[in-house]
């Protein structure tokens, strides 16, 4: 009888085929067309110049709102709001950054096995989700505040970690195949860096506040302030001593009225922030004193506790 050569089957396999993921270069590679579009309408210097004063200019009102007064009356500088950015800036950076850096160092130290291995499949459903919750707690604060979004950088926060979720997953499940366009990555630093400037400003106006707060339980060792005046400024009101000079003759004295018990808060090119050194949130008001406008005015500082110095 002929030999009949038999072949075995073939067995299907039972290997997953496992999605290629996109290296650096492919990942990234709609942002430098994004970062150019921005450099040339923007520049960097000026793009920081303008943020720093906008952070500046929320210190600033959160810090004359705590005495009563609005801060456009005092007719600050740029430089005055560039210099108060700091105070209000530096703990946002700080988190953010120190929050970036461990992500990134994290994910770096972990071994190859753990960071090269597919997701699983629930873990896309989980993500997703959770990254749909935080995102929709965070745009919804402006029109609906919750224990959940109420507090200071939650919602600023829960927009910024629910779009990078939702984006490892879309990326995830992309692969190798197709990347970001630059008008996605132009969204997307749109959101996050929108949603990093609201929580900072949030802060920067907060941080005013408190700030305000700090001085204002230093005013009884902070310097004395005596207004001499040529003219009558009225400054009558609980802790100010109004305490006319003599009567001199015109040409042997310029400064006819006198006042006492202030404190010096802020001063611009044009106006000076005033309280009495007993002011308190309940009692009490602040006084904005025009540099011009008054007639002569002297400005003498003494020891908190000094004796009133003569005319």
């Amino acid at each position: 009888m002929p030999r009949v050569n038999r072949i075995a089957p073939r067995q299907a396999s039972t290997t997953q085929p496992v999605r290629a993921k996109p290296d650096a270069a492919g990942l990234y590679a709609g942002l430098p067309q994004v970062a150019a579009l921005i450099g040339q309408f923007v520049a960097p210097a000026s793009l920081l110049a303008g943020l720093l004063f906008y952070w500046g200019f929320f210190h600033l009102r959160g810090f004359c709102g705590y005495y009563g007064v609005n801060s456009s009356v005092l007719g600050f500088s740029t430089t005055d709001y560039v210099m108060r950015s700091n105070d209000g800036l530096f703990v946002p950076v700080a988190v953010y950054g120190v929050a970036i850096l461990a992500a990134v160092w994290g994910w770096s130290v972990l071994p190859d096995r753990i960071r090269r291995r597919a997701w699983p499949p629930g873990l896309y459903a989980a993500a997703t989700v959770l990254g749909v919750a935080l995102l929709a707690n965070g745009v919804t604060r402006p029109f609906r505040q919750t224990v959940l979004n109420r507090h200071i950088g939650v919602a600023p926060t829960c927009v910024i970690v629910g779009l990078l979720l939702l984006w490892g997953v879309v990326t995830a499940r992309r692969g190798a195949a197709r990347t970001a366009t630059p008008l996605e990555w132009a969204v997307v630093l749109l959101l996050i860096g929108g949603s990093f400037f609201n929580g900072a400003a949030e802060y920067s106006l907060n941080a005013g506040v408190s700030r305000a707060g700090i001085e204002m339980g230093k005013l009884a060792a902070k310097p004395g302030l005596v207004v001499y005046s040529e003219k009558d400024l009225s400054l009558r009101q609980p802790g100010v001593v109004d305490a006319p000079c003599a009567q001199q003759p015109a040409d042997q004295g310029v400064y006819r009225h006198r006042y006492s018990g202030l404190v010096l808060l802020l001063s611009t090119g044009d106006a000076l922030l005033v309280v009495p050194r007993t002011w308190t949130p309940a009692a009490g008001s602040a006084v904005v004193l025009p540099r011009t406008g008054v007639g002569a005015l002297r400005l003498q500082f003494t020891a908190p506790r000094a004796a009133l110095p003569p005319c």
